[in-house]
């Protein structure tokens, strides 16, 4: 295939890609701050409470007592802090937010009129169902091909684009453009790359999730103390920091506790360190580490973190959000340059 061919297919696939990688990037570039966003649109719910206390156990048993038919996970739990619980049936979620001290509710929100969530839907199905999943998932196979194409036509001008030895003649249009798209694609290409292949694993596993009918939830008395679970968890390993609870939906099930090892890599997820506890009992039944995990696992625990940038602070989060932006222009751009060009050649 040469070049002239393989220029053609590079543009109509970053065409066809960038029309939703505007949409994606845009939504991407925003949902890099979602955390710092929650934050903010979530201060109102906030308590100070100065006692430094922590009241799990009441907590959980109010809203299993408001929320019977609900599956509960306790997504913050933080000494002094409101203590904030995610809410889920099949079509809904809900963010309760509970007093640290009196264990008492402060809010009930709905979860998906965030505008985070709203956001992030938007990003993953463009509100379009099973078939807005896979249309994602279609996008980024595609914009992985249009970045693995152009990697191949620009090859030799790859390490002079790095050195800024590649002139910009800012009195030549075409020229100018031709540059810009030259290093705005190989300096954001590598990150590029890792946001486009992690999103492919991510788009497909939430494509494949659509397909699967969830069941309902059913009510799970816990016989323990949450509290106290946590403090044997923290006496034998106390290199661990639990980040996340999930309340059994069923009573085959167990209470996972989620968290981090101050030996994992930055670039490890927080869901993939599992505690496993009977509810009626309290016993630790099984314990997985991450980092003694096989290969696929270690690398499934990569992909969320390294998409959505949450592995660093503000500049991270601010070159993410700035990639984010580079896909659709590089798509754009990209066909508006070989249009041009062929213009031109007629």
């Amino acid at each position: 295939m040469n070049n002239r061919t393989l220029l053609k297919y590079h543009s109509y696939l970053g065409l066809i890609a960038g029309i939703f990688l505007v949409v994606m990037g845009l939504t991407g570039a925003v949902l890099a701050f979602n955390e710092d966003i929650d934050e903010a649109v979530f201060k109102e719910y906030q308590v100070e409470d100065f006692s430094n206390s922590l009241a799990l156990d009441r907590a959980i048993e109010t809203v299993q007592n408001n929320f019977p038919e609900w599956e509960a996970r306790i997504v913050h739990f933080k000494k002094g802090e409101s203590i904030l619980f995610n809410l889920r049936l099949p079509d809904s979620r809900r963010f309760v937010f509970v007093h640290p001290l009196t264990g008492q509710i402060i809010a009930n929100i709905d979860a998906n009129a965030t505008i985070t969530k709203w956001i992030l839907k938007f990003h993953y199905s463009f509100f379009a169902g099973v078939i807005g999943r896979f249309c994602v998932l279609f996008v980024g196979i595609l914009f992985f091909l249009s970045l693995i194409t152009g990697i191949i036509l620009y090859r030799k001008v790859i390490i002079k684009t790095l050195l800024f030895q590649v002139k910009i003649k800012r009195g030549h249009t075409r020229n100018f453009y031709s540059a810009l798209h030259r290093y705005v694609g190989v300096w954001a290409l590598l990150l590029n790359l890792v946001l486009v292949i992690t999103g492919i694993f991510l788009a497909y596993k939430v494509a494949k999730g659509g397909l699967e009918t969830p069941n309902m939830p059913e009510l799970v008395k816990l016989n323990i103390s949450v509290e106290q679970s946590l403090k044997n968890i923290n006496k034998e390993y106390p290199d661990f920091t639990p980040t996340y609870i999930r309340i059994p939906k069923k009573s085959s099930e167990a209470i996972t506790v989620n968290g981090v090892f101050k030996s994992d890599p930055f670039y490890y997820s927080q869901y993939f360190n599992k505690f496993l506890l009977d509810y009626k009992t309290g016993e630790v039944i099984k314990v997985s580490k991450v980092s003694e995990a096989g290969i696929i696992t270690r690398l499934d625990s990569m992909i969320s973190p390294l998409h959505f940038g949450q592995y660093g602070g503000f500049f991270i989060k601010l070159l993410y959000c700035f990639i984010g932006i580079s896909g659709p222009f590089l798509s754009v751009s990209g066909f508006v340059i070989w249009y041009k060009k062929k213009s031109k050649i007629k």
